[in-house]
């Protein structure tokens, strides 16, 4: 079947977009703390140990958006984490887009789980965040956006739309609470896990005299 040419000039327009993606990706990626092509385990990768073109993982997590082609093994839907609210099973507990950073994050999977394969190389250090998340800024469950907004925290529309310098806030994340679909701070609210912008600590934007967290909080 032959395409119309102006449906063959779309097709060829996202197929450059996507490409260009991928690259800008990999640009900013390549050094950042999310670089593991150095790596015995990551086969000189850098987007496999995360995402793969073809036969990808099946995610469980309620209101997934598609289209991650995801590659790397996630925390068992059994895992408990300690929240603020108490101790909640993982889809229970984090947003979609936690999950799939405590895949690494919070020791329980190995770093190379992916691929089907199960690893042995756990993270460690500053990186290794745990299961008990009440020691860290809230996300998920625990951090749902005040509906209606209160004035300690600035209108999302605001910060969600702002350029900070050449970096932008990740949007809020939708997650079910009790049977309600609610806006959360996810982990990728705060941080870029390609690292565009090439923040420390692979934050959105700059937290230079704390303007990331001013950019949420009121204060």
């Amino acid at each position: 079947m032959f395409l119309s040419r102006p449906a063959a000039l779309r097709r060829a327009l996202i197929a450059a977009i996507l490409v260009l993606s991928a690259a800008s990706a990999r640009a900013q990626i390549l050094g950042s703390a999310h670089d593991f092509t150095s790596a015995g385990w990551a086969q000189s990768q850098s987007c496999l140990p995360c995402h793969t073109p073809h036969n990808a993982a099946r995610i469980e997590i309620e209101g997934f958006e598609a289209g991650r082609l995801w590659n790397h093994n996630l925390p068992a839907l059994s895992q408990v984490y300690t929240t603020y609210e108490g101790d909640l099973s993982r889809n229970d507990a984090l947003d979609s887009y936690s999950i799939l950073c405590m895949g690494c994050h919070d020791g329980t999977v190995a770093l190379d789980s992916f691929g089907g394969d199960l690893g042995n190389t756990f993270i460690t250090g500053n990186g290794l965040v745990g299961t008990d998340l009440t020691q860290q800024h809230p996300v998920g469950v625990s951090a749902p956006w005040p509906e209606p907004e209160t004035p300690e925290f600035n209108p999302r529309s605001t910060w969600e739309n702002q350029t900070f310098g050449n970096s932008r806030m990740g949007r809020l994340r939708l997650m079910l609470i009790d049977g309600i679909e609610r806006s959360v701070v996810s982990c990728a609210t705060c941080h870029e896990p390609h690292g565009r912008g090439g923040h420390d600590y692979l934050l959105r934007i700059d937290n230079t005299d704390s303007q990331l967290c001013f950019a949420c909080h009121a204060k």
